[in-house]
């Protein structure tokens, strides 16, 4: 029997027996469990997704109501840059009202980019695991990925819930009495929209309901940027703990027996699993971009915002008001802080890999090693925001020189 047929025959027998010992191969990806139960929630607060018609309806419930208040915000801002509002003192001044009109404008485009995200969800999920078939190298799981995600869910959770209870208070105080809380915080919080005369305990609830809507979405899309990017970061991870291992241990990795045998087919693979792990950053940034985008915007307009009030106006009030204005400004400053490490750790990743491929045994030392190295040196990988700017550790940098600008 001559050499391909021998060749032919054996690959064969191979692809057979994977086939009849492995016929319904499931890869359990705890990354994609916990995302999938992050997006059922979601439906909630409004991001239906693929969720059935009853949920759509009430996500377009959401919708229009958010709407319906930007609508109104956007007149009162109109009014009062042209003069004709009868009140611009405090919570009803022209920067209270562009600020309430950006805070729900921001809401709404989070709904939108998160509807339009969830439903993709089971797209991107199979091209995820169609990713991890594909990779020809045994790359071993992250058995700690849900555990990190559920921690880091629950503590910036937590930080929402105490920040936003505290802006509650601020804005009750503590000698409000019972009877009047809810009239003095829909006020207080939403001054841009209604008038004293306006109130009415029908406009109230609906209000004070669809407040913690829009709270819930600002605060959502951070926390989605955040979870993504340590799933990606944590698949670089996994391969670059690969690539450590089988550099100083690569004398010991045996010969194929199926012909395939050589350490630079080896090598080939691996170079293959880094370029199919560069088209999943890219396919997740093109349905990321977007609230990427708008996080940045909004977080970078109220860190700015935060600092022109408390500049010009200075810490006044009773203690829980200056108390929940310097939470307020570094729970954002925070937030900011953790979407852009947590998308900028994919970009570290990505090149990390090239330390051991520069350590490794001169004796082994491959052309595929040198593509590799190539590779990864010069395909810059990393989440963007729609293509306007990448996210790197050096963002924060030009962030905080930009607010100091505008300050």
């Amino acid at each position: 029997m001559d050499q391909p047929k021998f060749i032919t025959k054996q690959r064969k027998r191979l692809q057979d027996h994977q086939k009849n010992n492995f016929p319904h191969e499931v890869i359990h990806d705890d990354f994609l469990q916990v995302m999938a139960i992050i997006f059922r929630f979601s439906r909630w607060f409004g991001v239906a997704g693929s969720g059935n018609i009853m949920w759509k309806t009430y996500g377009l419930c959401i919708l229009l109501m958010l709407g319906f208040i930007e609508g109104v915000a956007i007149w009162r801002v109109v009014r009062a840059l042209a003069g004709l509002a009868s009140d611009i003192e405090g919570h009803r001044s022209v920067t209270a009202r562009l600020a309430g009109a950006t805070f729900y404008a921001s809401s709404i485009t989070t709904l939108i980019l998160s509807w339009k995200l969830s439903s993709s969800w089971e797209t991107i999920a199979s091209y995820w695991t169609s990713i991890n078939r594909r990779v020809a190298i045994n790359v071993p799981t992250d058995k700690k990925i849900k555990n990190r995600m559920i921690t880091v869910t629950s503590v910036m959770v937590t930080c929402v819930v105490v920040e936003h209870a505290m802006s509650m208070m601020s804005q009750v105080g503590f000698d409000c009495p019972p009877s009047l809380i809810l009239k003095r915080y829909t006020l207080m919080s939403h001054g841009f929209l209604l008038l004293r005369t306006d109130y009415s305990i029908w406009f109230a609830i609906p209000l004070l309901f669809m407040s913690k809507i829009a709270t819930i979405l600002w605060n959502y899309q951070d926390i989605l940027i955040v979870l993504i990017s340590m799933g990606l970061t944590s698949r670089y991870n996994t391969l670059n703990q690969y690539v450590a291992k089988f550099s100083t241990h690569i004398q010991d990795f045996p010969w194929n027996p199926h012909g395939e045998c050589s350490k630079g087919y080896m090598w080939r693979r691996i170079r293959e699993a880094y370029v199919k792990q560069a088209q999943l950053v890219r396919r997740l940034d093109e349905s990321l971009g977007g609230l990427i985008l708008l996080s940045n915007l909004v977080n970078f307009y109220f860190i700015c915002l935060q600092l022109f009030l408390g500049i010009t106006q200075g810490l006044s009030g009773d203690l829980i008001k200056r108390l929940y204005y310097v939470v307020s400004l570094v729970w954002v400053c925070v937030r900011v802080s953790c979407v852009v490490l947590a998308a900028a750790d994919i970009n570290v990743h990505s090149t990390k890999a090239l330390r051991h491929l520069h350590a490794s045994d001169r004796h082994y030392y491959n052309v595929e090693i040198v593509r590799l190295q190539s590779q990864l040196s010069k395909d810059y990988v990393a989440l963007t925001g729609l293509g306007f700017f990448s996210l790197n550790r050096t963002i924060l940098l030009q962030v905080h020189g930009r607010s100091n600008n505008h300050v």
